[in-house]
Formats: C-alpha cells, structure tokens, sequence
C-alpha cells in the first residue's frame, strides 16, 4: 500500500480521512454514550431483597437504580452481589457525582471514564436515564471504531518497514515457511488488486519482529524491544477477537491492559501521523513515496 494514500507526492497534499486525528474526530461528533448506553433498570426503595435480587439475575444485571416512586427520580442504586435476605434499603447506596456521564460523553472518552470503575450513569438533563458498562464497549460502535484504529495501525506499520527496508529489503529476513504462508495468502487476496503488495500479506508478528530490530524506529516513538513487541502481541490479539466476531473482545486480556493498549495505539498513531508527514515534506525517507 503505497504512501500516496496519506499525502500526495507531488503537492504534498494530505488527504481527507487519513489520519487517526479524523478517524477520531468522526467518534467524537456522531458517536457518544447515547449509542451504547443501556435504559437503566430501577427497584422500588421498599422491595423484598430476595425479589429484587432474582430480578436482577434473571435479567444478568450487575446494577440497578433505586426510585421511590415509578416515576420518580432516581435516588440511589443497589449491586446484585450485595443483596442478601434482609432490609433492602440498607443496600441502598448513593450515586457521587464520579459515577454520573452525560450522554454526549464522546466514544473515545469512555475507555477512560471505564478504567477506574466497572460501569458509569447516564444523565440526560437532570436526569439518569441509564448505565454504561464495560460489557457495552463489545456492541459494534465500539469495535468499529477499535477496528479502524487497528487498521491504521497496519498501514503505518507498513509504511515503516517500507522506509527501514527499501525495495523489500526485509525479504531475506523473514524465515522461509513464513515467507510461504505470505506468499499463499497473496495468491489467494491479489485477485484483480494491481495493488496488493507481499508485505500486506505478512503477519502482524511478523511486522513486530522486522521493526523491533530497527533502533531508530524504536527510539522515534520511545519503545523498548519488549515494551513494541508485548503491544503488538496484545493489538493482534484484539484484532483477532475482532476479526473472528467473538462476543467479548477482551476475554483473553485484562481489562487494565486493554486500555492501556489502546491508549498507546492512539499515540502511536498521532506521533507516526505527524513523523511521516515530516519525512515526506522533507524529501527523504519513504521509498514509497515515489511515483
């Protein structure tokens, strides 16, 4: 995939829709609590704990609010695991402040609003109208837009080989059965595609191995051989689960390391965003860049 998809080798034109800042800034606009967020189930403050407590089971619910009236506000919120057979309004427990987002709150920003607590309330106005949980980030908002920043992630990992291994230097490297599992999958995807190179045939792990050996790629986006090569395991991981239409995306990773997977990817892709548009400005670099 040449670098004439990001900036126009002659003008120097970057084109619409190629950096991670627009893939972001779509999410930001269009795509916010409101579309992932679950109305929120209430118990009346005067239930039988063994009733509300099966209630929530039946339903698979963790949380649920806590209303006086049906349709009144909501005015506390109970866990399921905390209901024993006694008084249900000792259970009770107060919504902080820390515990409420606006339903505009912007995709990108829920990752975080999650990394320090299991779930979130949704206002609206004044009003709670329901709960975000970590569950929501597997409904498909959410995987598109981890989709997308994976797929970025490939084309810049390409372009970095591109410019470390000019005219496909990187061959060589790159043992003979996984050269053969490449060549296979290029046989089977080139089609009608004039385009499709080898190197968007390779494996991610593959890609890992060819730029955790380049010091200069490493140390321009501040990266320790192990700390690049756990990343990428963790993003191929995700992509699999993604790839695969797997209930939960993150079955296999702890929940801390999910975010703090994503968090690197997007900076990663902000400062290759910036360092590939310097090179070719500069003239000097990315062999791909030639027409």
């Amino acid at each position: 995939m040449g670098y004439q998809l990001w900036i126009s080798p002659l003008t120097g034109y970057r084109r619409k829709g190629t950096k991670f800042a627009a893939l972001k800034h779509i999410f930001i606009d269009n795509v916010t609590a409101k579309c992932i967020y679950e109305p929120l189930l209430c118990c009346p403050v005067n239930s039988v704990s063994r009733k509300a407590k099966e209630a929530l089971k039946i339903r698979n619910f963790d949380v649920a609010g806590v209303k006086e009236k049906k349709d009144g506000p909501v005015i506390g919120y109970v866990v399921a695991d905390d209901i024993h057979d006694d008084d249900f309004k000792k259970y009770v427990k107060k919504i902080d402040q820390e515990l409420l987002i606006s339903d505009s709150t912007p995709l990108a920003e829920i990752f975080s609003v999650l990394s320090s607590r299991h779930f979130s309330f949704v206002i609206y106005g004044n009003n709670i109208v329901g709960i975000i949980t970590r569950a929501d980030i597997n409904k498909p908002p959410v995987r598109i837009y981890i989709f997308g920043i994976i797929s970025l992630i490939e084309m810049h990992l390409n372009s970095w080989i591109n410019h470390f291994y000019p005219n496909n230097t990187w061959v060589p490297i790159i043992c003979t059965r996984r050269m053969d599992d490449a060549k296979i999958v290029y046989e089977q995807r080139k089609g009608n595609n004039q385009e499709l190179t080898l190197l968007e045939c390779l494996q991610l792990c593959d890609k890992r191995e060819l730029l955790k050996k380049i010091d200069e790629f490493l140390g321009i986006f501040e990266f320790s051989k192990r700390k690049f090569e756990t990343h990428i395991e963790r993003v191929e991981k995700i992509r699999n689960e993604l790839a695969h239409s797997q209930y939960s995306i993150i079955s296999n990773m702890e929940w801390d390391n999910f975010i703090e997977t994503i968090a690197i990817m997007e900076k990663f892709l902000i400062k290759s965003d910036t360092e590939v548009e310097r090179i070719a400005k500069e003239g000097s670099g990315f062999q791909d860049l030639l027409i």
